[in-house]
């Protein structure tokens, strides 16, 4: 049986897809072999279904236990069924049974740290699998992780100076064929690392990643032409090649080969990848649990390598991003602040939480407002400049201790929100500067969570205005924020003082509102202004 998988053509073999993922926390317990495993997505183990019929490739080994009497049995069955590896989590025990088996069997068991998330684990073999499912023969010899070998083949094959980049537009590698034409401004990408900082180049970027392949790049003067593509692994993006079209005359052959390049691109872009995106997924779990409060807040910052002296600070942002279709320019602007946010303090920690991306700052950062201020601003100002985005920013409370930080958290959201209510304001927020508006959005949600304690005269009015269109609430609410100043009332509303003297009397023969009863008054205008927040 393992004679007849070995002899398979084409796949990847156990040890090159070891390669491609090495330091991801996967790792071969059984005895190394030639075995190639088919280009095929994992497989999920479902100890209560039946099995539909034979199956290749990967099986994901979920819930199987080292130690358990039918371990070896799901290990022996996905060997009879087709199956060339199948990965267990050692769950801290030995796993040399499940080893012998798979070896008397002719299959590969792979082992994944526990602590990785099996999400995860499907997601990385899936992609190291797409990337690898049509790279480019003529490429395949090049060393996986060697980025400069690979811009050289490439440039060698399509005939123009290449550059492989990021997401961030660093520029990973670049060629260094002899004769080939470059322009000024590939001269200064090298130079700086990174791709210079361009008006177009919002524009040219979503380009490349919107198409399914490789697109022609017109320069601007004095600037060369490109033939560029995306880099992907799946459907996710990892970076893009960029080919100067000096003659222009880079044919279809020429896309066709860049595209087939890109393939093979994925794979070296993933093993790069894959070490350092793991152990910021795990960190991003930590993070997020610890925004969101409870026991282990001490247990989590320990892990996260943080100073449980504080104090702490949270930052929050908020795009404004097309339900679907803005991956790629997400992506780079979570990049963006993580970027940020570490230049500001080394080892600062980001994740997305739902459509927010947080940011949490301790120590001496965290007592810094002014600092923390500084990196939202810069947030705000290089995504709209650089990737077209618009984004709120908010700063939560500083917090004395790690029990804070939830609440940090907490004000960060609630200044979002007044933020996104402020037509024409500013994009950046802190809650020490808006505290007593949080006051009054908390006390919104008190209102709303107890209704007996809204002023039934409130309640009538509102209901009132809601059916007739009449401005009561508007005129009480406006008057009791002016101290009862019916000048400066008037105004604020544009209307005369004999028409502010005429609701006011109406207000108090329809609704029976009597502001000479200061507990009345208190309800009536806290019920009318928390209304607002509604």
């Amino acid at each position: 049986m393992a004679d007849a998988r070995d002899s398979r053509a084409g796949g990847i073999g156990v040890s090159e897809l070891l390669a491609v993922l090495d330091g991801s926390g996967l790792r071969l317990a059984s005895r190394p072999s030639s075995l190639r495993l088919p280009l095929t997505s994992p497989t999920l183990f479902d100890p209560l279904s039946v099995s539909p019929g034979p199956h290749a490739g990967i099986l994901l080994g979920i819930g199987v236990h080292p130690t358990d009497a039918d371990s070896p049995r799901i290990v022996r069955d996905a060997a009879r069924r087709g199956f060339g590896a199948v990965i267990v989590k050692s769950l801290g025990l030995a796993v040399d049974t499940l080893a012998a088996v798979a070896d008397a069997e002719g299959v590969a068991l792979l082992v994944v740290d526990d602590e990785l998330d099996w999400r995860q684990v499907d997601a990385l073999v899936a992609s190291a699998l797409t990337s690898a499912s049509e790279a480019d023969s003529s490429l395949s010899a090049t060393p996986v992780g060697d980025l400069f070998a690979l811009a050289n083949a490439i440039a060698a094959m399509i005939g123009g100076a290449t550059a492989i980049e990021d997401l961030q537009t660093h520029i990973l590698a670049y060629s260094t064929v002899p004769g080939q034409v470059i322009d000024a401004d590939r001269r200064e990408g090298i130079l700086g690392r990174r791709v210079p900082d361009l008006p177009e180049n919002a524009a040219q970027y979503a380009s490349v990643f919107r198409a399914p392949g490789a697109v022609r790049v017109p320069g601007l003067t004095p600037g060369l032409d490109r033939l560029a593509v995306a880099v992907r692994a799946g459907a996710q993006p990892l970076g893009s090649i960029w080919v100067v079209d000096a003659a222009g005359d880079l044919d279809v052959d020429a896309e066709r080969a860049l595209e087939r390049a890109a393939d093979m691109a994925g794979l070296h872009l993933l093993r790069a990848r894959s070490t350092a995106d793991l152990a910021r997924q795990q960190r991003a779990e930590l993070l997020r649990r610890l925004l969101e409060g409870g026991d282990d807040s001490r247990l989590l910052a320990t892990q996260l390598g943080l100073d449980p002296a504080g104090p702490f600070v949270v930052l929050a942002f908020q795009p404004e991003l097309a339900p679907a279709g803005d991956e790629i320019r997400l992506l780079r602007l979570i990049d963006l602040i993580a970027i940020q946010c570490e230049a500001h303090q080394p080892g600062s920690e980001c994740v997305v939480i739902g459509t927010t991306i947080y940011a949490l700052f301790g120590g001496q950062a965290g007592s810094a407002p002014a600092g923390v201020e500084a990196v939202a601003e810069r947030v705000v100002a290089r995504s709209g400049s650089a990737f077209g985005i618009t984004v709120r920013a908010a700063i939560g409370s500083s917090m004395p201790t790690l029990g804070g930080i939830a609440r940090s958290r907490h004000d960060a959201d609630l200044v979002l929100l007044l933020v996104g209510g402020r037509p024409g304001g500013g994009r950046v927020a802190s809650a020490r500067d808006a505290r007593s508006q949080l006051t009054l959005l908390e006390l919104a949600q008190v209102f709303r969570d107890t209704p007996r304690l809204v002023s039934p005269v409130a309640r009538r009015i509102l209901e009132s205005d809601a059916g007739t269109g009449t401005e009561y609430a508007r005129t009480l609410r406006t008057y009791l924020d002016c101290s009862r100043d019916s000048a400066v009332t008037a105004g604020l509303l544009s209307v005369h003082q004999n028409t502010l003297r005429y609701r006011l009397r109406r207000a108090r023969e329809l609704f029976g509102v009597d502001l000479g009863d200061p507990d009345g008054t208190l309800t009536l205008w806290l019920s009318l202004r928390v209304a607002e927040f509604d």
